[in-house]
Formats: C-alpha cells, sequence, structure tokens
C-alpha cells in the first residue's frame, strides 16, 4: 500500500478514503484541487480493506494509460 501512496504522491495526486450512504469510497484529485477528483471509485460494504490495494492500483494505472 505504502508504494501506491508513494506513486500517487509523485504523479502528483492526493488520496482521499471516506464514505458515503455506507459505501466506503477512494478518490484521487490533482494538486490541491479537492472538489472535482480525476478518478474515483467505491467499494463495496465490508470490503474496503481486502479490495483497497488492488482498486488503488487500478485507478493509478488508468491514469497513467490516459495521462489524466
Amino acid at each position: 500500500m505504502r508504494d501506491l501512496i508513494e506513486k500517487a504522491l509523485q504523479l502528483g495526486l492526493a488520496i482521499s478514503f471516506s464514505e458515503e450512504g455506507g459505501y466506503p469510497i477512494i478518490r484521487l484529485f490533482r494538486g490541491e484541487d479537492r472538489v472535482t477528483p480525476v478518478a474515483s471509485c467505491s467499494l463495496g460494504v465490508g470490503q474496503f480493506k481486502e479490495t483497497v490495494e488492488d482498486s488503488l492500483q487500478e485507478l493509478l494505472l488508468d491514469i497513467e494509460r490516459h495521462g489524466v
């Protein structure tokens, strides 16, 4: 997980972990902009610990591929 967070920081991204409507949410923001995420995903209830690393890795790979 630490390497994924470092990778996000190197790409100039900030990571937000929150919960909305009982669902965990991961959001990636560019720089200081905390209004419009460049990528986000929600996880199923009770799955956060099991899937957060895979989901975060997928978001970062997608950003790298598409240059967002």
